[in-house]
């Protein structure tokens, strides 16, 4: 499935968001969201065999409060709704609702670490608490398919996989000896992330137009690494420190892992019999490393505490006017409306020219469904219209409104983010293996031993934690061989 048609394509679908929805709308200052006038009587047509019901049921949705991406793009406000995105969100749910005589709830645990344990203790007690249940990108995946603890969405006879609505490339990665335990649907808005640039200084300093760079396929490091020489500037106290201005400003930890998809490089791949194995530590790691190590341990760059996405006096982000790039995710553009920067967004740039297009990996989470569901039919049912109804309500809010209206704030930035998210990539070594011991250190190589230790020794690094890794992925794969 391509993950997002275009900006500019959803215009056109967001007339269709009140489809079967009742209710008011509140003013907002959003004056592109549909309204009741723009409803219609004609029923859509919904995905094969499901016919209205009334299930008189509770559909109860868990996931962790600290998941920024459901919170705010995943889960339904209330009635009084004042913008396109929190009015879509209601929409989608009613739309369900009322077609299958359901009642959709949601429930928010501390961390995303709880949700394992919770689902865990629920499925051993037999209970059948929760419906769905949405995780961290990594944290818990790998522990809730070995304790065999989820169902596996084959089974549902209302869940076609290979439907429009169902991301194939994820679901093909999350695939585990023809079992799906974790599905990726359009239920999930991706969550990449980006590049910002500082318009202003670009301006200011006379550089080359990035938006051009990008289309004639030419943003790399290299030409990242350039730019970013030009407007690096001590304030005048000789002092090199937050009060200077920087090429680049980026978070350190996990900002920096995705610097391995946009090189074209995966962490996992499968073998003929399908089995998980490395893929990571080829030619292409090493010069990406090179590269990461110019990019990053570089006097025009200042690397801060990415601190839980807060923004205070020790980030140097592109609000300050202090940096050229600034490396931010998706989400997160909302904090930047009030800014009086004039910035731009980019594509994660490529390793080199040789790569087709410009790659980006998805830190939004996953759908499960624990094992102890005791109504697969309602389940399948209310999920697929959950993510079938999202092509024509949540997402066009996000793509078109909430990034392509409100945030982006010019035509070139619109056509980057198209670029941004219809080539995001999976891949399942990021999901299954991203927290374990060793293959966590091959994930974390950029961050933890470029950025943090400011070394480059990839060579003693991948010696020391590969044996490790291909152990992690041997048991994983022995494990799934001898599950039923």
């Amino acid at each position: 499935m391509k993950l997002t048609r275009t900006i500019a394509s959803f215009l056109a679908l967001s007339m269709l968001v009140s489809i079967t929805a009742c209710g008011s709308v509140s003013d907002g200052d959003d004056t592109n969201a549909a309204t009741d006038n723009d409803a219609t009587e004609t029923e859509p047509v919904l995905p094969a065999g499901i016919e209205r019901a009334d299930y008189q049921k509770e559909f109860h949705i868990y996931t962790s409060d600290d998941m920024v991406m459901y919170q705010r793009y995943t889960f339904a406000k209330d009635e009084e709704r004042s913008d396109a995105m929190s009015k879509a969100l209601y929409d989608r749910e009613l739309m369900v609702e009322e077609y299958l005589g359901v009642d959709i709830t949601h429930e928010l645990t501390d961390v995303f670490g709880a949700i394992r344990r919770n689902v865990q203790a629920m499925v051993m007690s037999g209970e059948n608490t929760y419906q769905l249940v949405l995780t961290h990108p990594i944290g818990g995946v790998q522990a809730m398919v070995t304790e065999d603890i989820l169902y596996d969405f084959n089974d549902f006879t209302y869940v076609d996989l290979s439907k429009d609505w169902w991301n194939i490339e994820a679901n093909d990665n999350l695939e585990i000896g023809g079992k799906q335990y974790f599905a990726v649907s359009d239920y999930l808005i991706p969550d990449p992330n980006c590049i910002l640039v500082n318009l202003d200084l670009l301006e200011q300093y006379k550089l080359d137009n990035p938006y051009d760079i990008v289309r004639e396929g030419k943003w790399t490091v290299d030409k990242m690494i350039e730019m970013m020489q030009h407007v690096t500037l001590d304030n005048g106290d000789n002092v090199w420190d937050i009060k200077d201005q920087y090429g680049l400003g980026t978070p350190n930890d996990w900002y920096l892992n995705s610097f391995i998809y946009s090189s074209g490089l995966m962490l996992m791949g499968k073998n003929s019999d399908g089995e998980f194995e490395l893929k990571f530590g080829d030619e292409r790691t090493y010069t990406m490393m090179e590269k990461m190590d110019e990019l990053i341990n570089n006097p025009s760059t200042f690397v801060y505490h990415w601190n839980n996405n807060n923004f205070d006096e020790t980030t140097l982000d592109i609000s300050t006017g202090r940096v050229l790039f600034n490396i931010a995710t998706v989400r997160r553009l909302y904090t930047l409306r009030d800014t009086n920067v004039n910035y731009g967004i980019l594509p994660y740039p490529k390793l080199d020219e040789s790569q087709d297009t410009y790659t980006n990996n998805d830190w939004s989470g996953l759908m499960c469904v624990p094992k102890t569901v005791e109504d697969p039919d309602m389940v399948g049912q209310v999920i697929s219209l959950l993510s079938y109804y999202s092509d024509t309500t949540t997402r066009p809010a996000y793509f078109d409104v909430m990034l392509g209206e409100k945030l982006s704030r010019d035509e070139d930035s619109r056509e980057m983010l198209d670029i941004i998210f219809d080539n995001v990539v999976y891949d399942a070594g990021f999901n299954y293996f991203g927290f374990t011991a060793n293959m966590q250190k091959l994930f974390y190589t950029v961050a933890f031993h470029i950025a943090d230790e400011k070394q480059n020794n990839f060579s003693s690094w991948f010696a020391k934690y590969q044996p490790g890794a291909l152990a992690e992925i041997a048991d994983f794969n022995q494990v799934i061989s001898e599950m039923e």
